[in-house]
């Protein structure tokens, strides 16, 4: 069992932290959206997961260009071509993400809006795991090995993290829906 720090809400001032000796930045955003549009596809998915047109929703223009300038805070890569994805996701009732993590250059979720009340603090929240060699195998997790940092879902909420970083979400409870614009810089 992994040992869990939650943080109720990134700190006031967005931050770019060294987490395991991993660049994170943590912040907050709020992207100009649709919020009428995504409230209505949030009301459409009571149940798992479901992906919407990114364009339908926000400027994905714009989204590429904050969270591409973000990820040279934790990822400074000028010679690079990156090609930048972004999309809109809808996490609802029993939607989870076990152990995850990528080939990206870096990667981003901002929670552009929650609805209904989480049964528990952490419905939807996002994990990122320790990376470091040996922590799944610590018996005392924490110490200093094993911890992982857990984020509530609340709008707003933005992190850019390493594409490699291993992470999860915790599954979504009955009556909770998140909205989350998610990115994954590739080389091109």
């Amino acid at each position: 069992m992994t040992a869990l720090t939650t943080l109720p809400f990134p700190a006031t001032d967005a931050t770019m932290e060294d987490r395991w000796t991993t660049p994170v930045w943590l912040g907050t955003l709020h992207p100009a959206a649709d919020h009428a549009l995504l409230a209505a596809q949030m009301r459409q998915t009571p149940h798992g997961f479901r992906e919407i047109e990114a364009a339908d929703v926000l400027d994905t223009d714009t989204a590429r260009t904050v969270l591409a300038t973000l990820a040279q805070t934790i990822h400074p890569h000028p010679a690079v071509p990156l090609a930048v994805r972004v999309g809109v996701e809808i996490w609802a009732a029993g939607h989870r993400i076990p152990l995850a993590s990528g080939h990206a250059v870096w990667t981003a979720w901002c929670y552009l809006a929650t609805t209904g009340e989480a049964a528990h603090e952490c419905s939807g929240a996002l994990c990122l795991h320790d990376p470091r060699a040996g922590c799944d195998s610590a018996t005392v997790p924490g110490l200093p090995w094993g911890r992982a940092l857990t984020l509530q879902a609340q709008a707003g909420l933005t992190v850019v993290a390493p594409g490699w970083l291993t992470h999860s979400v915790l599954p979504v409870t009955d009556g909770h829906t998140v909205a989350v614009l998610t990115a994954r810089a590739t080389r091109t």
